[in-house]
């Protein structure tokens, strides 16, 4: 044992004799206690109730995309598509005929068709794997 441990053993008599006999406290003392306590109660007022306004709709919206710099970012994108939507440059123009263009005849348009849709999918899991 260490004489840390030995102090404490030799402290638990002078323990033991104050748990037998308490002392009472002086009705003196109470009072003050108690005029103490009255005192620092009643510099407590009751909370204030204070009702967060839930921000709008709106307000919510800016946030979400990120303020401000958000919201200018989205002006702008938009602003971009309406110009280039109502008057397209020559490159999209060239792009969109190809793309919707189709041929006169149904046989020429076959090669859009798929006819074994599962093929490629067995075929790269290979026989019996």
């Amino acid at each position: 044992m260490t004489e840390k441990d030995t102090d404490i053993q030799g402290l638990d008599a002078f323990f033991d004799a104050a748990r037998r006999s308490p002392s009472a406290l002086s009705d003196d003392a109470m009072t003050r206690i108690l005029q103490d306590a009255h005192r620092v109660q009643s510099g407590f007022g009751s909370p204030e109730v204070v009702i967060a306004r839930r921000p709008g709709r709106i307000s919510q919206f800016l946030v979400a995309i990120g303020g401000w710099p958000g919201m200018a970012g989205l002006a702008t994108a938009g602003v971009a598509g309406l110009w280039i939507g109502a008057v397209p440059p020559a490159f999209v123009e060239s792009l969109a005929d190809g793309v919707i263009t189709t041929s006169d005849t149904a046989d020429d348009d076959l090669y859009l068709v798929d006819p074994l849709p599962g093929y490629a999918l067995t075929e790269a899991l290979g026989d019996g794997q």
